[in-house]
């Protein structure tokens, strides 16, 4: 019975409300969680506190397809709360039964309208209902990652680039900087160039996107979705530091002269003199860093160790630094341009093309045993993907919004 299941709001945490409440703005919450809301909210006492939560959850909705003007949604709210609803409550309890309960339910009768009415302000589950993967992800928007970054200049001033070869940018510290039409972007020194002030950029790849660099000194860069790399716009000391976050392959310029180029991540060291390796570098969890060609030094929780060809080293938080050989395909696939699954986790690859496809990953049930392999052309719509997990019958999807939602089947 929904009556035994009444408790009273004041003995409930805020946060948990809070919870709920955001659960039903965006259509997640459960039908367990949804019996737990109502038997808060049915005791009259709660009732004001309730509406004034309601507004406030109202007040920070942010729609994305307008049905109605400010004013309307202003008027609709007031009328919910003066408990006179407008549409009709879905079939929770019978009418005679919702009749004679009427004085209890009118807060819970809030909530449940304005679980309602946000279909026509987001599209929601009704706009969505019967799509196929392919529907979805078209309605959505949902596509594989471009040319595109932000750089950030010493001065302040911020660059978009978008891999539309649009010439010189900017110049500064003695560099123009010049974006070319293949998603790249390079530093050629101008005349004054060892008069000009060294300064520092910085480079940001978002979600659905990467781009490549050239260096100052020569070396090349791509960079993965998700990273930050600072550099100098000249490497005028001893040697040649970047910091770096996220995920990137490095093809280091060898120099006449010895000047060790260093890569700073938020756990550990890299140092080369010339080479090309890949660091990823996601957190603080996990760094994995794997040489192609030439030789570098990882220094990283007290301890150095020397990588040679076809080697990482994998950093992990609080345990010493682990040497094997790499799956050289696996490791370089994303910058080949493809997904490669050997036997993953559901979860860790759902990371990955979370990145990729600038989307966000739910997941409903059990994944621990949701294991897949494979390759995946990174050009190619996310449906493919979905759908060759799906065949496995392993696990099923929904898209709602930018949202992939993973389901144990």
């Amino acid at each position: 019975m929904l009556e035994d299941q009444f408790i009273c709001f004041q003995k409930m945490e805020n946060s948990r409300f809070a919870v709920l409440i955001t659960r039903v703005m965006d259509r997640t919450i459960t039908d367990a969680e949804h019996s737990e809301l109502l038997g808060y909210l049915a005791d009259l006492q709660n009732k004001g506190h309730a509406e004034q939560l309601i507004a406030d959850a109202w007040e920070q909705f942010k729609p994305k397809h307008t049905a109605f003007s400010e004013q309307e949604s202003r008027l609709l709210l007031r009328r919910i709360l003066d408990q006179r609803p407008t549409v009709d409550l879905p079939k929770v309890v019978s009418k005679r039964r919702f009749t004679a309960l009427y004085p209890t339910l009118l807060a819970a009768a809030s909530i449940i309208l304005i679980a309602i009415i946000i279909p026509y302000f987001t599209g929601g589950d009704k706009a969505t209902a019967g799509l196929t993967l392919e529907q979805a992800v078209s309605q959505y928007g949902i596509e594989p990652g471009t040319d595109k970054a932000v750089i950030k200049l010493g001065d302040g001033r911020t660059i978009v680039l978008d891999g539309t070869g649009a010439g010189v940018l900017a110049e500064e510290g003695g560099m123009h900087i010049k974006e070319l039409a293949d998603g790249e972007i390079r530093y050629e020194p101008t005349v004054a160039a060892s008069e000009a002030p060294v300064t520092y950029n910085t480079i940001t790849i978002p979600k659905g996107g990467h781009y490549r660099l050239v260096l100052p000194d020569g070396t090349k860069v791509h960079l993965n979705s998700q990273t930050t790399l600072k550099y100098p716009t000249q490497f005028a000391g001893r040697e040649r530091m970047v910091e770096l976050e996220g995920e990137a392959f490095f093809e280091v310029q060898h120099l006449s002269t010895p000047k060790p180029f260093i890569v700073k991540t938020l756990t550990q060291e890299v140092e080369v003199l010339g080479t090309s390796f890949n660091i990823d570098a996601y957190g603080i969890r996990e760094t994995k860093t794997t040489l192609v060609e030439g030789s570098l030094r990882v220094v990283a929780n007290g301890a150095t160790v020397l990588l040679h060809p076809g080697e990482q080293v994998i950093n992990r938080e609080a345990s010493p630094l682990q040497v094997e050989a790499a799956n050289m395909d696996q490791e370089l696939a994303w910058h080949h341009g493809y997904f490669l699954f050997n036997d993953e986790g559901i979860e860790s690859i759902m990371e990955r093309v979370a990145r990729w496809y600038d989307v966000e990953v739910e997941y409903h049930g059990n994944m621990a045993d949701k294991r897949f392999g494979g390759t995946f052309q990174r050009s190619k719509s996310i449906t493919q993907l979905l759908t060759s997990f799906r065949t496995t019958g392993l696990v099923d999807f929904k898209i709602t919004e930018r949202r992939i939602i993973v389901m144990e089947k």
